[in-house]
């Protein structure tokens, strides 16, 4: 049985608290006929939101695991929703980067998980930890993601190793991302005696913008540091 938590988190929060509104800048021209930073669109970062997995929420041999009692699983909730950009511009692609603080934070699933057919294949513990968060999903979710106008983007999830992982959405047919909540699912492993989740959330994008009376390519990437957040995760049991 799912607990109330978990629900409430798969579910979504009635309201999305902002943690930061984040710009974009892309390369410009200057009037002195150098290059410059011209601001392109941004993104408004959303704080985070957790919940404790429990032993019974995991496939049998997941449990058999050496050392699965003395840890602790968190599946946490990530949205953000991109900022408008002037006119003519367009985002091409977009991505919610993630770094985790604790050297012993593991990312051991991810939702959407889109993942290309070059990959090389997931391992039995990456498996295990994807059918139990598949089960979670299909006995709890009551609201479904309302469906893009046109062609939806198409979502990668990205796991760099070290607790650094995020997600990449990329336009299809042409028809460029829009500014709307975007959300997405990770079940992270941490030591047993671990009380809260901290790291940092940044984005970038790739945006068409014009230059010089042509349409051009550009990456667009914030100017401050990436942002902190910290979840309490209470007392281990």
């Amino acid at each position: 049985m799912i607990t109330p938590a978990v629900q409430a988190l798969l579910d979504g929060p009635a309201r999305t608290d902002a943690l930061a509104r984040v710009p974009f800048y892309i390369p410009a021209a200057d009037r002195d006929g150098g290059t410059g930073l011209a601001r392109a669109g941004g993104v408004f970062l959303h704080q985070p939101t957790a919940a404790i997995l429990f032993p019974s929420d995991f496939p049998p041999l997941s449990r058999r695991r050496p050392g699965f009692a003395g840890l602790r699983h968190v599946l946490v909730r990530f949205s953000f929703m991109l900022d408008r950009l002037p006119p003519r511009h367009a985002y091409q692609s977009a991505a919610l980067l993630i770094t985790l603080d604790h050297p012993d934070a593991v990312v051991r699933t991810q939702r959407p998980d889109w993942v290309p057919a070059r990959s090389e294949p997931a391992n039995a513990i990456t498996s295990e930890f994807s059918e139990a968060l598949d089960g979670l999903i299909g006995r709890g979710t009551r609201q479904r993601r309302p469906a893009a106008a046109g062609h939806p983007p198409l979502i990668t999830a990205e796991n760099r190793g070290r607790g650094e992982f995020g997600w990449h959405y990329q336009a299809q047919e042409g028809i460029p991302l829009l500014p709307r909540v975007e959300f997405a699912l990770a079940v992270i492993e941490l030591p047993g005696e671990v009380s809260e989740l901290t790291g940092q959330l940044s984005g970038e994008a790739v945006v068409t913008a014009p230059r010089l009376g042509v349409i051009t390519v550009a990456r667009a990437v914030p100017a401050q540091p990436a942002e902190p957040f910290r979840l309490a995760l209470g007392p281990a049991a």
